[in-house]
């Protein structure tokens, strides 16, 4: 049994952990590539330092804590596929009994790995439990499964597809009912992870078939689905079910050096907060597309799209833009900042309508010395953002990860003298802290809080599952917030903003999870 070397590579397990996305990937080793073009290869201290580890951390892809965490899934795989390798041929030999127990509970179907979308026929199960199938009157003809009851299964492991991305995908069932009041969960073959219950309607008949659309958060890579049911209700029929990428859930951050394509443009190491690389060098007509960063527009409205951007002198300007160009959105004129890294967020308001979206950047004008950005963002406004949560309520309730809780330690800035709040998961908790202000005299802000244990809906939030930490803040009296990508790990729980004017402001704090979620934004106060 051949050692498959590439599953145990710690680039592709921190892609495969969401860590570092496949773009980041290959920009380290390149940057790996270039930095060993002059190394002696027996010079042991100087292979060490430009390890991929190394490199993704110099450029502020990962920090010290999740490369040790990134390691130590290295370990635990190779120790796994050591131990697969070694004990294979004593696997290969076991009895009569044991091979027919093998057959028996893996069917006689072999394994397949596809890509979406994927359509799978109820049917088509590796294994089930108290379930029958029947001939169907659905179009299409074939098939479809039922005579449920509370319990009975279907497991499909041997057919696996691959997510390309953690975020928001739509899985269409196709169900008939004579009444209605059954359910089922959608969960990992395994069970290891639960995705979804659903609900069956009436549909007015055991052969009147209808089309149920619910949307699920998965994380990237490899999956094997399954469902159990868990009411009968009046009884009910799968004829099948379809798995469909919408996208990276909003907010998303989008990181402009993540580009799938480009024409004209470089990439330079940033110093903006949470260090990285900003693409720059931009000239009329240079652009970049971002054709594997789809996103999910829940719904049809308004969104607020922040770009962060730096300019030495400004007059610089680009559109924003579908990546196949079909629709531009805006312009975006880049103000003077002062410096090619000094970094401010542009705000602009656009209309997208709902659905999976591919964005492109390209340069109108370069201005006098040109301008570079860093990354752009996309969250609904007040107004999208209600509606867009009401209409895929169920993935975003069991998903979303509860607000981070306030400490308050000895201060390293001046603070008004208002008490920080224990900012819970509940939006009542967090309007009543929402006024409160940080005066800053010494252009520095520190904060310190508590990491949350569990999601806004009651449920334990696991370490793991974790993903950071989002600081906004502006001026006591402005409207619009600048947004921090701190770059710090959940484990993590300080953090110092600087280069602040003096002044009074107000700072808050949101915590995500690893499928990109956010708790609400609460109140912190400065230390």
């Amino acid at each position: 049994m051949a050692t498959n070397i590439k599953a145990t590579r710690l680039g592709d397990i921190l892609v495969e952990k969401g860590l570092i996305s496949t773009s980041q990937l290959k920009i380290a080793i390149a940057e790996q590539k270039r930095l060993r073009a002059d190394i002696d290869p027996n010079d042991k201290a100087a292979m060490e330092v430009t390890s991929i580890g190394e490199v993704l951390i110099k450029l502020g892809y990962i920090n010290h804590q999740q490369l040790k965490r990134g390691l130590g899934w290295q370990m635990s795989l190779r120790r796994m596929t050591f131990a697969m390798a070694l004990f294979a041929p004593l696997m290969s030999l076991g009895t009569g009994a044991a091979a027919q127990v093998t057959s028996s509970s893996s069917s006689s179907k072999s394994s397949t790995t596809t890509s979406l979308p994927l359509t799978i026929q109820a049917e088509s199960y590796t294994s089930m439990f108290g379930v029958q199938t029947e001939a169907t009157k659905d179009t299409g003809g074939g098939l479809n499964v039922g005579y449920f009851h509370e319990g009975d299964w279907m497991s499909y492991s041997d057919t696996q597809f691959v997510a390309p991305l953690t975020g928001n995908y739509k899985v269409t069932y196709r169900v008939a009912s004579n009444g209605g009041g059954g359910s089922f969960a959608l969960h990992e073959a395994d069970k290891s992870a639960q995705y979804d219950v659903i609900n069956i309607p009436n549909t007015g008949g055991t052969q009147k078939w209808i089309d149920v659309e619910r949307t699920v958060s998965l994380k990237a890579g490899i999956h094997s689905l399954g469902i159990t049911t868990l009411t009968r209700g009046a009884g009910y029929n799968l004829n099948w079910f379809k798995v469909e990428l919408r996208g990276l859930a909003l907010p998303a951050t989008i990181q402009a050096e993540d580009y799938s394509e480009m024409s004209g443009i470089q990439t330079e190491p940033t110093t903006d907060t949470g260090g990285g690389l900003n693409v720059g060098y931009f000239h009329e007509k240079d652009w970049l597309s971002y054709t594997d960063a789809v996103v999910d527009i829940p719904t049809t409205g308004t969104y607020k799209i922040t770009y962060r951007v730096a300019s030495l002198a400004g007059g610089g300007s680009f559109a924003f833009h579908e990546a196949d160009g079909s629709t531009q959105y805006t312009t975006v004129s880049v103000p003077k900042t002062g410096g090619a890294q000094k970094w401010v967020d542009v705000e602009k308001t656009v209309t997208l309508t709902a659905g999976s979206h591919k964005f492109g950047i390209t340069a109108l004008a370069r201005g006098s010395y040109g301008f570079n950005i860093n990354w752009f963002k996309i969250e609904p406004t007040t107004a999208t953002s209600s509606s867009a949560q009401s209409s895929s309520a169920g993935a975003v309730t069991s998903s979303t990860s509860s607000a981070p809780s306030v400490v308050t330690t000895s201060s390293s800035s001046s603070s008004s003298s208002a008490p920080a709040a224990s900012a819970g998961s509940s939006s009542s908790a967090a309007a009543t802290v929402t006024n409160t202000t940080s005066d800053i005299t010494t252009g520095e802000a520190y904060f310190k809080w508590a990491a949350p244990t569990a999601r806004a809906n009651g449920e334990i939030l696991n370490s793991e599952d974790l993903g950071g930490y989002e600081i906004r803040y502006k001026l006591a009296g402005d409207t619009k917030y600048t947004y921090v990508s701190t770059g710090i790990g959940p484990w993590d729980n300080s953090f110092t903003l600087n280069g602040l004017a003096n002044g009074s402001y107000v700072f808050e704090i949101a915590a995500f999870d690893k499928n990109g979620f956010y708790s609400k934004f609460v109140n912190i106060q400065a230390l």
